[in-house]
């Protein structure tokens, strides 16, 4: 359960982040308020996630998931272009995320 706390922290932090890119400034009211309500739920279900988990194992996840999240959600959604090099750099995060689960 500790590790879908995680999980969910870090699939919020997607929405939240991908709700800044559609604000455009403070006009756009809608993305502020899922950002914001993303970014609050997100630190609940992480503070929940540390209550068990150390926090560095904890904010090393929830970054990882995040950053690998939004970095798919931008080569899909937004049509980004990455280089080889940074898709290798992205399977280093994951490998060392796949290696906190495994060793916490």
């Amino acid at each position: 359960m500790i590790w879908g706390y995680l999980i969910l922290a870090g699939i919020e932090e997607i929405i939240a982040t991908v709700a800044m890119k559609y604000m455009d400034g403070t006009r756009k009211k809608w993305p502020l308020f899922v950002m914001v309500i993303g970014f609050m739920f997100s630190f609940y279900c992480l503070s929940k996630a540390m209550v068990v988990l150390p926090a560095g194992v904890a904010y090393a996840v929830w970054t990882g998931v995040g950053t690998i999240g939004i970095t798919a959600v931008g080569v899909l959604w937004f049509k980004e272009r990455f280089s080889l090099f940074q898709y290798l750099s992205l399977c280093f995060v994951l490998a060392g995320v796949i290696g906190l689960r495994m060793t916490s």
